[in-house]
């Protein structure tokens, strides 16, 4: 007696998919996997970069050499993986080209501070970091008072004026908010750093810092100063970033 032909049914509820399809949704779930972890590491290697700033600084006294380790493996680990997306590959190679030019400069840096020969140069950190030209910063430290009350004005001055205007100085002011103009104030330099440390740790406590801005936290710090020393009869406030109830706050420490 024969057997009427058997019919494929597609699967269903209950029944397992094709190898093909598997296959087609682990690698779905391996590159949004890979992505999310890229996402990842290049938010923890900026705020890397913000706490070997600090240490470099001087605002840091212990170098964050373990942290470094770590994002290293994790970058290797994530240079390792397989994927067939070009766009994702090319990425991941872009984060791990970065992480080496970091790695090599903080290396290199280091090895300098132990060695006692890194200098740094606050004048061209201020540079690079407001691009700009050096053309009004050079006059500004050297006030000689030999040539008459009115002289240092006209050395600073852009142009050849016998009174320098009152806006001259209020446009200084403005560019440069953070310049150490009292005994004990900050560079611009470490008060970028400061500043990118601050902004770092709220995005990890998940605050917003859409309206926080490098003017507004400068110009707090330095109101904050003079009160501060006077108060505690201090000859200098180191600021540091630290994490409370959940929020970044700034922490003023007097040195005595």
């Amino acid at each position: 007696m024969a057997l009427p032909p058997r019919i494929p049914q597609k699967p269903g509820f209950g029944q397992a998919p094709p190898a093909s399809e598997d296959a087609i949704a682990k690698s779905r779930r391996e590159k949004d996997e890979l992505e999310a972890e890229a996402s990842r590491l290049e938010e923890d290697l900026e705020e890397l970069k913000a706490r070997y700033e600090q240490y470099f600084l001087g605002i840091e006294r212990k170098e964050p050499a373990r942290a470094r380790e770590e994002m290293r493996k994790r970058v290797l680990r994530v240079k390792e993986a397989f994927t067939r997306n070009t766009g994702l590959r090319f990425r991941i190679q872009s984060l791990h080209a970065r992480f080496l030019s970091y790695e090599r400069l903080w290396l290199r840096s280091a090895k300098e501070k132990e060695e006692g020969t890194y200098r740094r140069d606050l004048f061209k950190a201020r540079l690079h970091a407001r691009g700009k030209e050096p053309v009004a910063p050079p006059p500004e430290p050297k006030p000689a008072p030999t040539a008459g009350p009115a002289a240092p004005p006209r050395a600073g001055a852009p142009a050849p004026i016998a009174a320098p205007p009152p806006a001259a100085p209020r446009a200084a002011a403005a560019r440069a908010p953070a310049a150490p103009a009292t005994p004990g104030a900050m560079s611009e330099a470490q008060m970028r750093a400061l500043y990118n440390a601050y902004v770092a740790a709220k995005k990890s406590c998940n605050e917003d810092t859409s309206r926080l801005t490098y003017d507004a936290v400068a110009n707090t710090v330095s109101k904050q100063l003079p009160e501060l020393m006077s108060r505690y009869k201090a000859k200098s406030v180191e600021f540091k970033v630290d994490v409370k109830d959940g929020k970044a706050v700034l922490k003023a420490i007097p040195k005595v």
